[in-house]
């Protein structure tokens, strides 16, 4: 019998996670959070034991600065057509941290006032909120407005 070629070498791990198909076995590869890490020069602070350091070489040590996701307001748009009770029943099984006597608020402002607001969440959050509101029978129209900004 001829003699087998000999095999293929393997690709070293780190493109194994970094291939466009994802980790090995079809799983798709984990996206790591980012983080700022900055350096920082100090020294020794009170109740502390002092170091040796080199004449000319300040101390330092890693600092990781993180930032708060930005959180967005859901707000409900007054419509014509919306009755009381079908908008809060949507609007307390869709969001989760609301009950029926704020809906019924947030219902009531809206009316008043053209706009009212829902909650103050992260993106994502804020997002199917206003996804699933939308979807609802009947349509119920909110928008998305950056916290920190006017109504």
């Amino acid at each position: 019998p001829p003699p087998l070629p000999p095999p293929l070498p393997s690709p070293p791990p780190s493109r194994l996670l970094s291939s466009p198909g994802g980790a090995p076995g079809g799983a798709p590869a984990i996206a790591r959070p980012k983080t700022t890490i900055k350096k920082s020069v100090s020294s020794p602070g009170p109740g502390q034991p002092e170091q040796k350091v080199e004449i000319g070489k300040p101390q330092t040590r890693l600092v990781e600065e993180t930032e708060d996701a930005p959180r967005y307001k859901v707000m409900l748009l007054f419509d014509d057509g919306y009755l009381e009770e079908p908008v809060t029943n949507r609007l307390t099984e869709v969001v989760d941290d609301l009950d029926k006597p704020s809906a019924q608020d947030v219902y009531r402002a809206c009316e008043k006032r053209g706009s009212g607001m829902v909650g103050v969440y992260p993106l994502e959050i804020a997002e199917f909120y206003v996804e699933q509101l939308l979807r609802s029978e009947p349509m119920i129209f909110t928008e998305l407005v950056k916290e920190g900004k006017a109504e």
